[in-house]
């Protein structure tokens, strides 16, 4: 039973004077951290522990889940407006969301993303305060075996998005596990596709293949059609017809936000996809699908249902178990033990109140997030008719940095470019990046509970009933769309970003097949060499791939050989080659002066001269200069304190390189 003394106590003191302007700070300053692509609301998080820790309880928790609770909120401008997702959760909503920009309706992808983000969140603060009974016995039942198939479920829903093209779909994971299995075992101490080097034994960063994967791609395409982002030139329908649109969904928003939720209660999944797991069921679920992908906006109204509401389900198993459903959890976790509110058994019995403190300011702040990005959206809208001479530097130079700022090393610009390349040749040759991404968050989840399954029960655990029962659900998830699509002659979603060239059947396409199978073989004739607990991974991976990649040859031989003509190359103009290279030639040369000059000189240089070139004024060129020189010193140097490394030629603006770099 309800007790409202300790009701009113957690509620009356977390809305005294104090929390509130605290709540108010960090809700402000992770909404402008979360604008920004590659840097995220998360830095913010880090920076802001330390201080929490001299805090009264009531004011750390307004201070910690101020940032956390709405940095999926504004994380939607750099995902909508430039293919960059400003954090974890807004990955998916890049999908509808950029092309729905470039149709001029950003303004209208805005409103439904904020009112749907803050019906997430409200949603999720309710789960949160009767989630106790209800899941406390449903996660005693998951172990090792079923959280194995829950994570794999995830991501054949992610991969099989893949409208005509299943199979590439599913290599596309297939890919990401295998980007994964690079670094240290952590079992076995096993170095896994290192190549003898320090840099690769913690594995790839996420960001790094997120930046690579979408962003280079996308500033590479708006630079070749060379027009504003909006190809109308128009900021189109308003911030009000895209509230309504999510109020004509709420069906869709319940269930998304319930995806949310419960995802983000289960550590095992990973609180970072519930956006996929919310498109990936909207996508599946929802009728006249065909425009998902290409600006549809449900599939924005999907992904911001969830990642709001996931965190009151990450809260869950953060305050009552002790475990933290996320990465940016577990730092609350800290800060919270460090001023005495324990998670466990504490929580439910001497310490209830703050359970509600936490519920009113998840409302609070979600509402004043929405408001605050509500009214934030018609000047970031405007980015959508820019000219492209300034978007592409100015997304260009901010993209490098925070691909730098992993390490601070050059091998991190190296990692960027080989994603890029990859990312450029899977969206030419319509090879979907999604769940190469969503594959990349969950591997490590898979290896574990691969590892940890196989160990406690050798093979027997593949004929628990749960396992079976998920693997039913798995087989379905992935054969359903075929077969809906075969009888209903129904044309699925396009979910590759772009529809402008005939490519499904490319000799492009086959070409990537190839390789893909080439790596597959790799890992296994390297993996033949460790322990049978280090390439257990690997041979999973590497038999999937392979199984997929053949499938995939067979099913392409066959179309060629019932019509040839699927295999020709798209007609294009030798002026398309042309700006493909000269695209090229602006990374390169960036990442030529960085290595010669430094960031500080280059980053002034690049914008200036791209605009001039591309018919800027002199004015609006010198301006781009100074601001990204600005954003550099600003941000970069004086927030973050990245620490830069010495150019070849110019050595004496920057300190002597560190010991580890």
């Amino acid at each position: 039973m309800v007790d409202f003394d300790v009701v009113w106590q957690g509620v009356n003191g977390i809305l005294q004077w104090k929390p509130l302007l605290i709540m108010l700070c960090a809700v402000v300053l992770s909404s402008i951290f979360a604008a920004m692509p590659g840097v995220g609301s998360s830095t913010l998080l880090a920076m802001a522990i330390p201080f929490s820790m001299t805090l009264q309880p009531y004011e750390c928790i307004a201070l910690l889940l101020g940032i956390t609770i709405i940095s999926n909120t504004a994380n939607t401008f750099p995902s909508v407006l430039i293919a960059v997702p400003g954090g974890a959760g807004s990955q998916a909503t890049i999908v509808d969301g950029y092309p729905m920009a470039r149709k001029g309706e950003a303004n209208r992808a805005f409103g439904a993303a904020y009112t749907a983000s803050v019906l997430g969140g409200l949603f999720g603060a309710v789960v949160f305060l009767a989630s106790l009974p209800i899941f406390t016995p449903l996660v005693l039942l998951l172990g090792s075996p079923e959280l194995f198939m829950l994570v794999l479920w995830g991501l054949s829903a992610v991969g099989i998005l893949s409208g005509k093209t299943p199979i590439k779909g599913l290599m596309a994971a297939a890919l990401g596990l295998g980007i994964a299995l690079v670094g240290t075992e952590v079992r076995t101490g096993i170095e896994r596709f290192t190549f003898e080097g320090y840099y690769l034994t913690n594995g790839v960063h996420i960001a790094l293949v997120g930046l690579g994967m979408f962003a280079i791609p996308e500033l590479i395409d708006l630079s070749i059609r060379r027009s504003s982002i909006s190809d109308t030139g128009s900021l189109g329908s308003g911030l009000w017809q895209g509230c309504r649109d999510a109020f004509r969904n709420w069906w869709l928003v319940i269930r998304c936000s319930i995806v949310g939720v419960w995802v983000g209660f289960l550590p095992g999944l990973g609180s970072s996809v519930a956006d996929w797991f919310a498109y990936a069921h909207a996508a599946q679920s929802e009728k006249n699908t065909e425009n998902f992908g290409k600006g549809d906006v449900r599939g924005v109204i999907a992904p911001e249902s969830a990642n709001n509401a996931k965190e009151g389900g990450g809260l869950i198993p953060t305050m009552f178990f002790g475990i933290p459903g996320s990465t940016s959890m577990a730092l609350v976790l800290v800060g919270f033990a460090a001023v005495g509110i324990v998670p466990g058994e504490p929580m439910v019995t001497t310490h209830q109140h703050y359970i509600f403190a936490m519920i009113t300011l998840m409302v609070v702040a979600n509402i004043f997030a929405a408001g605050l990005s509500m009214g934030l959206a018609g000047p970031f809208a405007r980015v959508s008719v820019m000219p492209f001479y300034i978007i592409v530097p100015m997304t260009l130079i901010f993209t490098i940095a925070a691909a730098y700022g992993i390490t601070f090393s050059y091998e991190d610009l190296a990692t960027l470019v080989v994603f890029s390349f990859i990312g450029v040749f899977m969206r030419r040759y319509g090879w979907p990046r999604p769940p190469v991404l969503v594959a990349v968050v969950l591997g490590p989840k898979i290896q574990t509970y691969l590892w940890l399954s196989m160990d406690r029960y050798d093979f027997a655990w593949l004929l628990f009933p749960g396992v079976l029962v998920i693997g039913a659900v798995i087989i379905a998830t992935v054969f359903y769309p075929m077969w809906h699509q075969r009888h209903k002659q129904k044309v699925q979603m396009d979910y590759y970003l772009e529809d402008d060239q005939p490519r499904m059947q490319s000799i492009g396409g086959v070409v990537f097949t190839c390789l893909f199978l080439a790596v597959m073989i790799y890992g296994v004739m390297e993996a033949v060499k460790w322990p049978l607990r280090a390439a257990m991974d690997v041979y999973f991976v590497a038999g999937v791939g392979v199984s997929l990649g053949l499938l995939q040859l067979l099913m392409d031989y066959i179309r060629y050989r019932r019509n040839p003509d699927v295999m020709e190359n798209p007609v294009e103009g030798s002026k398309i080659y042309i700006r493909y290279f000269q695209a090229a030639g602006w990374i390169a040369g960036t990442l030529a002066g960085i290595v010669l000059i430094g960031f500080h000189i280059t980053f002034f240089i690049v914008p200036l001269a791209y605009a001039r070139v591309h018919g800027g004024s002199w004015r609006v060129a010198l301006t781009l200069g100074v601001l990204s020189e600005l954003v550099l010193i600003g941000l970069f140097d004086s927030l973050i304190r990245v620490v830069w490394q010495q150019p070849l030629l110019i050595p004496f603006p920057y300190p002597p390189d560190l010991p580890f770099l």
